[in-house]
């Protein structure tokens, strides 16, 4: 297992690729002042600079706010849990859904719109919270924990697992990361170094699934994904 830099590695498994991006503008709630400003520094512009990226976001007022501004113009509106509605086709070498599954009240409805978008090779990328994750753990021992704004519950890698073979889909690579974020904190340093030796201690999940043939059964092997751009 490693430890990441969210945005990092999710860049290089999507560079120079199809991407869907699911739940996008997350940070679409923020003052309206600083929407363009944390749209510049987030994921989906990061993406639409080094992939051909479509996003999906529930929130038709940012993307018509994102649009008017000349921020972006590639986010379609759609609920992540009635994605075949979109219509869109299976052209997708890699799907995001970053920090979204925590919120959703039925995320296997997202799944399955997923695999309908799915070819055989496509990657499915879920970054969320992890329920084991350390820091999280010691805040709870200490009164202190607070759990994501509009969060429903919390995933470790089991349950992850678990929700990918139920709905047709098999896990290749689990590791988890760091947000950016917290590169802004006082001791990030050491704490990478921590959770680099002890990467199952991360307080995120970053884990890539591939669509399972309805034929196979579901394969425990986890692999590391390669680098190689798509041809």
């Amino acid at each position: 297992m490693n430890y990441y830099s969210k945005t990092q590695r999710i860049l290089e498994i999507c560079r120079g690729r199809r991407v869907l991006h699911i739940g996008c503008v997350g940070f679409a709630d923020q003052q309206t002042n600083e929407r363009v400003s944390l749209a510049e520094k987030s994921l989906h512009h990061a993406l639409t600079q080094s992939a051909q990226t479509t996003g999906v976001d529930y929130s038709r007022e940012a993307i018509e706010y994102f649009q008017q501004n000349g921020v972006f113009d590639n986010v379609i509106c759609g609920n992540a849990e009635s994605l075949p509605e979109l219509g869109l086709k299976p052209d997708f070498d890699v799907i995001v859904a970053g920090d979204i599954i925590e919120h959703l009240s039925n995320p296997g409805k997202m799944l399955d719109g997923i695999r309908v978008m799915c070819r055989p090779d496509t990657l499915v990328v879920i970054t969320t919270a992890h329920s084991f994750g350390l820091l999280s753990y010691l805040r709870h021992l200490a009164n202190r924990f607070v759990e994501g704004r509009e969060h429903v519950f919390t995933m470790n890698m089991q349950n992850l697992e678990n929700i990918a073979e139920r709905h047709g889909f098999e896990v290749v690579e689990v590791a988890t990361c760091h947000q950016d974020h917290a590169t802004t904190q006082r001791f990030f340093k050491l704490g990478r170094a921590f959770f680099r030796r002890f990467p199952k201690l991360g307080g995120t999940l970053l884990v890539v699934f591939r669509k399972r043939p309805r034929q196979e059964a579901a394969s425990p092997e986890r692999r590391q994904i390669g680098m190689s751009r798509a041809a």
